[in-house]
């Protein structure tokens, strides 16, 4: 059995979290505002599916924004994302971590 990528494992908790998972009932893709740098769209079906933000996303992959210029794409599997200084899979996750609380 193949481990699903953390970044993943932890968009999976923030949609449980925020009470909308499952999310493959929801139509076209789930798209949330993860805080003011980072913007996910997941694509829950198997078919590719367009985002409101143009993105083609594959089957069951997530495509990732930060600060709106792409920064990743990934499945439970693996991808890639942003390798920089404040855009890089540790801040990625940190801020979903962070994100869908209450205040």
């Amino acid at each position: 059995m193949t481990a699903i990528c953390a970044a993943f494992d932890e968009i999976a908790k923030l949609a449980i979290r925020l009470h909308v998972a499952p999310i493959n009932g929801i139509a076209g893709c789930w798209e949330y505002k993860v805080d003011a740098q980072w913007w996910i769209a997941v694509n829950p079906h198997n078919t590719p599916t367009k985002c409101s933000r143009g993105a083609v996303i594959e089957p069951f992959n997530c495509f990732v924004e930060f600060n709106g210029w792409p920064a990743g794409s990934f499945s439970p599997a693996g991808g890639a994302i942003a390798a920089g200084e404040l855009a890089n899979e540790d801040s990625f996750i940190a801020a979903l971590r962070a994100a869908g609380h209450p205040r």
